[in-house]
């Protein structure tokens, strides 16, 4: 059976006083610990959200950028093409026109030797003629 004298109300006191002292020790500083660290933490979190919605910003934008520039790119590449084909054209006609005036100077050339070849010809054909004509009737 249980006994109810002075010493289970010393034990009891003397309870409340270590619960006391633990509070004022031990609980209340781990509280204010605890308490910190949560607003710590709340404030961590919330940076912590500010930079990822900054970080995704930025990818955003990176990436509107990176769809800009290869268009751009793009652009400058057809122009260039268009630009190169252009003056692939030029090049091809003067070398064209050049190799008509190459042409038609090697053909005035040819002409003027056939013709002088043709009077140096003619020129040999009636010696050659009064030649052989002397050599027949001498003969």
């Amino acid at each position: 059976m249980l006994n109810l004298n002075v010493t289970l109300l010393i034990q009891l006191v003397n309870f409340f006083i270590a619960v006391f002292v633990l509070n004022l020790l031990l609980i209340r500083p781990i509280r204010d610990i605890i308490k910190k660290r949560k607003g710590l933490i709340g404030e961590l979190s919330g940076e912590a959200d500010n930079f990822e919605a900054e970080a995704s910003r930025r990818l955003t934008s990176y990436e509107d950028e990176l769809v800009k520039a290869r268009q751009v790119a793009a652009l400058a590449r057809k122009e260039g093409h268009a630009a190169g084909m252009a003056e692939q054209q030029n090049i091809v006609e003067k070398a064209q026109e050049n190799a008509r005036d190459i042409m038609d100077g090697a053909r005035r050339a040819v002409q003027a030797e056939a013709a002088s070849a043709l009077k140096e010809l003619r020129s040999r054909a009636a010696a050659v003629s009064a030649s052989l004509a002397e050599r027949l009737l001498a003969g």
